[in-house]
């Protein structure tokens, strides 16, 4: 009696362990609906290989994305686009940036984001040398 609970319990615990596996890469590109992967076009190529709490992150934006003016639309495909085409180190190193950049108090972010706008603004020439500066400057403050 005990052996056959124990081999139950043990296929029980396969079973589930199986499926929290196979969810754990859903959704796959195929399953997104046509909006979606239009929407999210420029993360294709990564999608079937991201981790689930990063598509989850995409399709909320995916969601919202109708909702957005044409300006901001821009602005999350040009977000994707340059997501997409950094290299998987390149995409780490970028997190980390952000988490330390969370971690800072609020008016050195606020600066650092001002900086940043002030950056977007000038000319494409100019924001060569203030890139350097501004990478330095957050650096410095991480």
């Amino acid at each position: 009696m005990a052996r056959y609970r124990l081999i139950t319990f043990f296929s029980l615990f396969l079973f589930f362990s199986f499926e929290a596996f196979a969810e754990s890469g859903k959704p796959r590109w195929k399953e997104l609906t046509l909006e979606q992967q239009k929407i999210l076009e420029p993360l294709g190529e990564l999608w079937d290989g991201m981790e689930l709490a990063r598509k989850k992150k995409w399709l909320g934006v995916a969601k919202r994305y109708p909702k957005m003016n044409p300006i901001e639309q821009q602005r999350v495909q040009s977000q994707m686009q340059s997501w997409q085409s950094l290299t998987a180190e390149q995409r780490k190193q970028a997190r980390e940036r952000f988490k330390k950049l969370e971690q800072l108090p609020v008016q050195k972010r606020q600066e650092i984001k001002q900086r940043w706008y002030e950056h977007e603004q000038l000319p494409h020439d100019s924001k060569r040398s203030s890139k350097s500066r501004l990478r330095l400057a957050a650096s410095r403050s991480a």
